[in-house]
């Protein structure tokens, strides 16, 4: 009788090669969100022992109210990241977003319709100019919304004529970016927390959210299997300034001026950089909208400790960008180690 040998569970893959159940985990698309929800607690609990103002309700609080122009901002990230693309004009798109609203409230308009009208301007400016001519023409998105973020941050400092405007009397951006429910729960970071779960449930649960993993992951292919591409790419450009548009309301009421510069470019960079940090594969096709949150709540978090121990903005953007390119790196580094699991 021939016995046939039999092989660890370990061992399989190309010319026999032994697959280690670390590596098998290390090469997973939810590694790096694991990772950085680990590092994430990990400088909550030194926080916690080393700094006696982080636990306390006050920086609590006005660490989810940073938080909420991010994480929205993030949302809408992840999906053009999805599709293999990005969003470099979200900034451009917050800064004239956010005079459009100034101007309509100004005007003596209801700020609840005013607050409409900017995210519909928003979602009209990322489907109509990024969305038309990448999805439809088939330009490079890095060039169009470079291109982009420099025409509509352009129009917003001519249209504001280079100058502030003061919404301290606006009462719903206000609550939308300063006020909280009870003393700890703002207002704004629950809008940007359901956003989050919606999103997570329609990139799952939609045809729309496989099509947009889809044209991530081959894009040549899912149009063969009938996927829209052209209407997919715009309705993701749509849906981040959707979310650029509320955000940039949400600012005004935090920051009580309205700012033809507030989209600057930092923070892009932070939107992309929380973005790609916890498994939003940069190249599409892998990641979750709540990979993004976690990565969003780290850099806030490690922001928040930075600035209790008195280091300015420009530590915090030196940061960012070193995480920035340590993500991207390993990215990558896991990606190799998963084509060569085979």
């Amino acid at each position: 009788m021939t016995v046939t040998p039999s092989v660890p569970a370990e061992t399989s893959g190309r010319r026999g090669t032994v697959q280690r159940p670390w590596i098998r985990h290390l090469t997973g698309s939810s590694a790096p969100m694991f990772a950085v929800a680990g590092l994430l607690l990990v400088v909550v609990v030194f926080q916690l022992v080393t700094e006696p103002n982080f636990a306390s309700s006050s920086n609590i609080a006005n660490l989810l109210r940073t938080s909420a122009v991010p994480i929205l901002l993030v949302v809408g990230m992840t999906m053009v990241i999805l599709t293999g693309g990005i969003d470099l004009s979200m900034g451009g798109i917050l800064s004239l977003c956010g005079i459009a609203y100034a101007k309509m409230v100004i005007a003596g308009v209801p700020t609840s319709l005013a607050l409409v009208l900017t995210v519909l301007l928003g979602a009209a400016l990322g489907i109509g100019v990024n969305g038309l001519l990448i999805g439809r023409f088939g330009l490079s998105f890095f060039v169009v919304t470079l291109a982009s973020a420099s025409v509509l941050g352009g129009i917003a400092l001519l249209w504001s004529g280079n100058r502030q405007f003061d919404m301290s009397g606006d009462g719903l951006a206000r609550a939308l970016g300063n006020d909280t429910l009870g003393s700890l729960l703002p207002y704004g970071a629950i809008i940007a927390v359901v956003a989050v779960v919606l999103a997570g449930l329609v990139l799952r649960y939609t045809i729309f959210g496989r099509s947009v993993y889809a044209i991530g992951g081959n894009q040549e292919a899912a149009q063969l299997s009938g996927v829209g591409g052209a209407r997919v790419i715009a309705s993701v450009y749509g849906v981040s300034g959707a979310c650029a548009g509320l955000a940039s309301v949400m600012m005004i009421g935090r920051q009580t001026i309205a700012d033809p510069t507030a989209g600057s470019s930092s923070i892009v960079l932070y939107v992309v950089a929380a973005t790609l940090l916890a498994g939003v594969t940069i190249t599409g096709g892998a990641g979750s909208v709540y990979g993004a949150l976690i990565g969003t709540a780290f850099l806030q978090v490690l922001s928040n400790a930075l600035a209790l121990r008195g280091f300015n903005n420009s530590w915090q953007m030196v940061v960012t960008g070193a995480i920035l390119l340590v993500a991207v790196y390993l990215d990558r580094v896991r990606l190799r180690l998963a084509a060569r699991r085979g």
